[in-house]
């Protein structure tokens, strides 16, 4: 039995993997979900992917604010997060809207205070060899008002895709 300790997710049995590993850890005060997802096909992960991945986490919170560039890129750019903010801004009630942006930068517009305001849910690693994906950050501007996400793709080549997804 080869067992590896990982600094996030505690010990895992490398001869007997899960389909998934889950665990929550604080990031700038708010509580993130973050899994390992290990496909039911192949079923196996090696300790460099575990390595990878704990080493990652380690310096989560820079990798955090290149992403957020990244969707604040993507919305400059006109792509999937400013289809994202003008879907919430149209469907959303006005007042749930001003309640969230109401401590946003006074010096942004509606658009750009509510995308200043994007909550991190979720970041779920794909760890296995033959996965081009590395992980995905899942986005909302708040969990109780919308399914929808700005889904953020990070590729092991570090090439990323800005999505929404429901």
């Amino acid at each position: 039995m080869t067992k590896y300790s990982t600094k996030h997710f505690g010990e895992i049995d490398l001869t007997n993997i899960e389909n998934f590993y889950e665990v929550e850890i604080q990031l700038d005060a708010k509580s993130i979900e973050i899994t390992i997802n290990i496909s039911t096909a192949t079923k196996s992960i090696d300790k460099e992917c575990i390595q990878t991945i704990d080493n990652y986490l380690t310096d989560l919170e820079n990798h955090e604010k290149n992403i957020r560039q990244i969707i604040q890129n993507d919305y400059k750019n006109g792509g999937a997060a400013k289809n994202y903010i003008d879907y919430q801004l149209e469907t959303q009630e006005d007042k749930d809207i001003l309640g969230l942006i109401k401590n946003a930068n006074e010096n942004l517009d509606k658009k750009e205070k509510l995308l200043s305001v994007i909550q991190l849910l979720r970041i779920g690693f794909y760890p296995e060899k033959e996965d081009a994906l590395f992980a995905m950050y899942d986005y909302t501007i708040q969990e109780e008002l919308t399914d929808d996400l700005i889904v953020v793709k990070i590729s092991k080549n570090d090439q990323h895709i800005v999505t929404i997804e429901s």
